[in-house]
């Protein structure tokens, strides 16, 4: 069912809007995680299901971009029953994230384990960029590469000058450099893992990334309330038109059950 473009009244456009937001997000996730699972180990392990981080990153994904396109197709459109499935979408949505933060809470897990589960899904590139702009190497260290047969990245060293100095600030002699601290004489392996870095990053900006997820959460409100909105004022535009047809249908047939002047005796 469709109504007249003046039904719907400029909220349309708010809708539009945000469920345009909402479908790029939704893009921007899924091609992320396209990048992930085509660039790293984890798509060998895809149908395992013990990849509950990746699972859940790639239906976030799709669950932002089908409910995003079908808002704004249902606005543009002027759909009403694609408006009401847009808004039970968002309604789930919701519920779902609450739900989650009630188990998160009841289960007890912590940022670290989090952040552990999530390095072992990641593919290199992305590891590469953390180990980059935190000055870091592997999750534990260098030492997990020790036991490994792939090759440690450029990001996981650091220039060094022959005066570099040890962790508690002593000189460190030519003679002390072996293939576990430095490899040339130009370069030295990041000694500090990247885990607790992770972890402690993660609690110093808690604000900052708990205030992103909350502005998915009131976007996907917003949509939500401005398609109820949109759904009540259409309601209460038609329902003047509907008892108008039901006064003209009783007028029509009480005028089809009078008698005519001519059978009144």
């Amino acid at each position: 069912m469709s109504f007249k473009k003046q039904n719907w009244g400029w909220m349309r456009h708010v809708l539009t809007a945000l469920s345009v937001i909402i479908f790029f997000l939704g893009c921007i996730v899924i091609g992320y995680m396209a990048w992930v699972l085509a660039t790293s180990t984890t798509v060998n392990r895809f149908l395992s299901g013990t990849l509950i981080f990746t699972y859940t990153v790639i239906a976030l994904g799709f669950f932002l971009f089908v409910n995003g396109l079908i808002g704004w197709v249902g606005t543009v459109s002027q759909s009403i029953w694609l408006v009401r499935l847009f808004l039970g979408a968002s309604v789930l949505c919701i519920l779902g994230e609450i739900g989650g933060i009630i188990t998160l809470n009841i289960v007890r897990i912590q940022t670290v384990d989090v952040v552990e589960h999530g390095w072992l899904e990641l593919n290199q590139g992305t590891r590469n960029m953390i180990q980059t702009s935190m000055e870091c190497c592997g999750f534990s260290g260098p030492q997990e590469f020790a036991y490994s047969t792939l090759p440690i990245d450029e990001s996981c060293y650091e220039p060094h000058t022959d005066n570099s100095t040890d962790d508690d600030g002593s000189a460190i002699a030519r003679s002390d450099w072996d293939e576990t601290t430095f490899t040339t004489p130009n370069m030295r392996l990041k000694q500090i893992g990247c885990g607790q870095k992770l972890h402690n990053w993660f609690e110093e900006n808690k604000v900052g990334w708990v205030a992103g997820l909350a502005t998915i959460g009131a976007v996907e409100f917003m949509a939500a309330a401005v398609a109820l909105f949109i759904l009540r004022r259409l309601q209460t535009s038609l329902r003047p038109r509907t008892l108008s047809r039901r006064r003209l249908r009783q007028h029509e047939t009480d005028m089809a059950n009078d008698p005519l002047p001519s059978e009144l005796p």
